[in-house]
């Protein structure tokens, strides 16, 4: 009996991981401009792998893999957020129609503290 509650719990977490993966993945594809492309993929990779390595740590038992499956979600957490601050900041500095796409007021705040 404990088996098939394992078996269902895992079975839920990569349920739902697929269904914000898909919900992802249309995002990506729906969105026109990049910075809310971004913003949907981002968003989505830390959920959906921490809906699969939980499924994973289920399925596994408690153990040093399931150590090893927290350190993966851990480092993710840690990465996706600086990665996409990266892309974000450059895509600021470099797009010079960037204030046709959304609203800016780094410009502003800084002229205004000068």
């Amino acid at each position: 009996m404990l088996e098939w509650i394992r078996f269902a719990l895992v079975a839920l977490f990569f349920a739902a991981g697929l269904i914000v993966l898909f919900i992802s993945i249309f995002g990506t594809y729906r969105f026109g401009y990049s910075l809310n492309r971004m913003h949907s993929s981002a968003m989505c990779d830390t959920l959906v792998l921490m809906l699969f390595i939980t499924g994973l740590i289920i399925a596994s038992g408690i153990n040093i893999i399931s150590l090893k499956f927290l350190f993966i979600v851990i480092i993710q957490w840690c990465t996706s957020p600086v990665v996409s601050h990266i892309f974000v900041k450059t895509k600021l500095l470099t797009d010079k129609n960037i204030g046709e796409h959304c609203e800016m007021r780094i410009d502003d705040e800084k002229e205004e503290n000068e």
